[in-house]
């Protein structure tokens, strides 16, 4: 993983912060008012905002979203969300098809300590996070190319 600062847009009026960008792939991180009470986490694909994670506790969702793109290297998928109360990362697992399933799990990545964001290479349609709190699933929603 690199760092580079924030793309054209994405700070908009904002101080900029540093941005985890996903190498070959086109989507961007932002921690957003990260020296306020409750910073939050931005998900960009080609600068366009996808999601805002919140720190705050109101509403954790361990599985908020999952989008598919063409990268530099090919076809990958990300999702993400909240991390759960308990300790550790989920388990992240990306599947393809309905009768032959084909799976492959997500690699696991915490740009901080309430956010999680998981990769991986190929095409997929649907994505499965596991913590201790339960399984949740999401379809994969194809990104903007």
């Amino acid at each position: 993983m690199r760092t580079a600062p924030p793309e054209r847009g994405c700070a908009a009026g904002q101080v900029a912060e540093p941005t985890l960008v996903l190498p070959w792939r086109p989507w961007a991180v932002r921690v957003a008012g990260s020296r306020s009470a409750w910073p939050a986490v931005e998900v960009y694909q080609g600068g366009a905002l996808l999601d805002v994670v919140s720190s705050t506790r109101l509403a954790p969702v361990l599985l908020r979203g999952a989008r598919a793109a063409e990268g530099e290297a090919g076809p990958c998928v990300l999702a993400w969300g909240r991390l759960p109360v308990t300790v550790g990362s989920p388990q992240v697992e990306f599947t393809l098809g309905r009768h032959w399933r084909y799976s492959q799990p997500g690699i696991v990545l915490r740009p901080t300590s309430w956010c999680w964001l998981a990769v991986a290479d190929g095409r997929f349609d649907r994505v499965a996070a596991q913590a201790a709190d339960g399984r949740f699933t999401a379809r994969v929603r194809q990104g903007r190319p």
